[in-house]
């Protein structure tokens, strides 16, 4: 990831010396996001003002940190919900029915709105029918106007035509409102490390975060009472908690807390305001499936300086970042190029052991291994949503092409070398699907990883390509359904041996044979060892991994993962529109199709 950094800072240094041009990160409304350089131009921003009035501003691109816009008439619709509001005061009782009908078709996107006038509303029929629309509409998740941050201000409200155009690869890009998602800034210092610690609430760096959470009321509205539990609560708005302490969960409080905002906290329930919680973001219509976002930020109270770190991590689990608090009670926020998928804010017991959280916000939910189509994503970080590829004769070769087709009409044909080519994900991994029959893992000296069918009438053998394991250089093997044992120590396998990793010190085996349904080893003393293959833990074997440079690496949905160089057992022959072709022993020819391919890493 670091080398990646790098290679985006060059990139934009290059941009940003070749012409005045404003260098801006842009998305696209299929999931593409480019690093694309830009004319400076005039825009008219229609403002929505608090008390739901219009202001026009006229200002230019470059005076913009970021712009969001949505593919509604952002302007119109405000218009007609004040009308309907108006409505709702109406001396017909039919006709504030129908205001109240249509208002709960139109507002969504526009609830805080809604809730200003129950705010303001003095008409307690008023109150009583926005409140019903706010608890049958759904978790708002985004918001249905265009939004601008600047230095100096953030404004909600409509862009008036905007276009611009754009080269990339050899194509020329059209920007417009009903293409593009996002077009943002990028701060420098993100630039430089891929992450940027934020301690500032009103600081100009944070980006435009469409979801809060306040911890008064669930997303349907309801009153959060102490003690509850709400790990679940905030699924709907795209996060789910959980507490680091055993028996314990998150619960609300509303003691009163320096530093909190008024109303709920957050904090462990057992014991009250101690331990630490972790959270993961969450597709809000399926909790189970994972998503990520740039950048959290929350405020903590009840603690001394030093005393809690928030830390974010990838979907890898890998750590992005940490920050600890410097004050008692302060705002702390990271904002990463690498997509955060979970955070965990912990107390540093040798200073306290104590502290609450409030006011949690964060910006878009993102699935980036998703997109309208298979998604390309280039060294640079550049991701181009696309419909298909065509793929050079030689692919090792980096000054050859790629031919992609996006899915973006924004986008034509593009021309892109294939050393700037990082990966192709194709298609979501399968779980482990319980209903197939039981089956083997091996992980080869290579780096490969295949999945080896067993039965009792003949020796295992390799789903791809039907190799026997005796014919393989074997590192380690293990059953399906259980994890392989990983060793941070040497082992000392015998030289035609193995090493059981049962319990903290491995078993050493002198020779072994792997029959059709299980493995047997003999130990220095004589005695034999006997593990049926659904009972058999790992085992490694007397053969250091190989290090090799891999042209491709490619992982299938169902787990396997291969290794093709010229050195390893697989390597490619050639690449098709529709199957990639591997090359096995004796100038054998495997064809894996890509309905059947999960990703491709170059």
């Amino acid at each position: 990831m670091k080398s990646i950094n790098i290679i985006y800072s060059l990139i934009l240094s290059s941009l940003q010396l070749q012409s005045a041009d404003l260098v801006r990160e842009v998305e696209f409304n299929d999931g593409t996001r480019l690093i694309l350089s830009l004319k400076d131009q005039p825009i008219t921003f229609k403002s929505f003002l608090n008390n739901n009035e219009i202001e026009s501003i006229e200002l230019n691109l470059s005076d913009t940190n970021e712009l969001h816009f949505t593919t509604s008439q952002p302007v119109k619709r405000l218009q007609q919900i004040n009308g309907l509001l108006e409505q709702l005061r109406d001396d017909d009782f039919r006709q504030r029915e129908r205001a109240a009908a249509e208002l709960s078709t139109i507002s969504n996107g526009f609830q805080k709105i809604l809730k200003t006038t129950i705010e303001n509303s003095l008409d307690p029929e008023v109150r009583w029918r926005l409140r019903r629309i706010i608890s049958n509409s759904p978790t708002q998740n985004s918001l249905e106007f265009d939004q601008m941050r600047s230095k100096s201000r953030r404004l909600k409200g409509q862009i008036i035509n905007f276009t611009n155009t754009a080269q990339y690869h050899g194509s020329t890009i059209t920007l417009s409102r009903s293409s593009v998602k996002s077009i943002k800034q990028i701060p420098e210092k993100l630039n430089a490390s891929g992450y940027l610690i934020i301690n500032e609430e009103n600081s100009s760096d944070i980006p435009i975060t469409n979801i809060k959470i306040d911890f008064n009321l669930s997303p349907e509205g309801k009153i959060l009472r102490a003690g509850q539990n709400i790990n679940k609560t905030y699924e709907r708005a795209g996060v789910s908690f959980a507490s680091l302490r055993t028996n314990s969960y998150l619960t609300v409080s509303p003691k009163e807390i320096k530093g909190i905002q008024r109303g709920n906290s957050a904090t462990n329930y057992k014991p009250l305001f101690e331990g630490g919680i972790s959270a993961h973001f969450c597709d809000p219509e399926n909790p189970k499936e994972s998503r990520s976002v740039s950048f959290i930020g929350l405020r903590v109270g009840l603690v001394k300086p030093g005393g809690t770190t928030l830390t974010a991590f990838g979907s890898d689990n890998h750590k992005i970042d940490a920050t600890t608090i410097k004050e008692g009670n302060q705002f702390i926020g990271i904002h990463s190029k690498t997509p955060i998928s979970h955070f965990t804010l912990i107390a540093n017991s040798d200073i306290d052991t104590t502290f609450s959280f409030d006011d949690l916000i964060f910006t878009d939910l993102q699935n980036l291994n998703e997109a309208n189509g298979s998604l390309l994503t280039l060294k640079n970080g550049d991701r181009i949503s696309c419909e298909r590829f065509v793929f050079p004769e030689h692919i090792n070769r980096e000054e050859q092409s790629l031919i992609a087709f996006p899915s973006s009409k924004s986008l034509a044909k593009l021309n892109i070398k294939m050393k700037n080519i990082l990966s192709i994900h194709n298609r979501k991994l399968n779980g482990e699907n319980k209903d197939l029959p039981p089956h083997l893992w091996c992980l080869l000296n290579d780096g490969s990883t295949l999945k080896v069918n067993h039965s009792t009438e003949m020796p295992p053998k390799t789903d791809l390509g039907n190799f026997p394991l005796n014919k393989l250089k074997l590192n380690s093997i293990w059953t399906s359904g259980k994890e392989l044992i990983e060793h941070n120590l040497d082992l000392d396998v015998p030289i035609n041996g193995a090493a059981i990793l049962i319990r903290k010190d491995p078993v050493y085996v002198e020779s072994f044979t792997i029959n059709g349904n299980s493995f047997e080893g003999t130990r220095k003393d004589s005695s034999k060892i006997k593990y049926a293959f659904s009972r058999m833990p790992s085992i490694w074997f007397n053969k250091k991994p190989e290090q090799y440079q891999s042209d491709i690496h490619l992982t299938l949905i169902d787990g396997q993962q291969i290794h093709c160089s010229n050195q390893s057992l697989f390597s490619i022959s050639k690449i098709t529109e529709t199957h990639v072709i591997l090359k096995i022993l004796k100038g054998k020819e495997l064809s894996l199709p890509f309905d059947e391919i999960h990703s491709m890493d170059f």
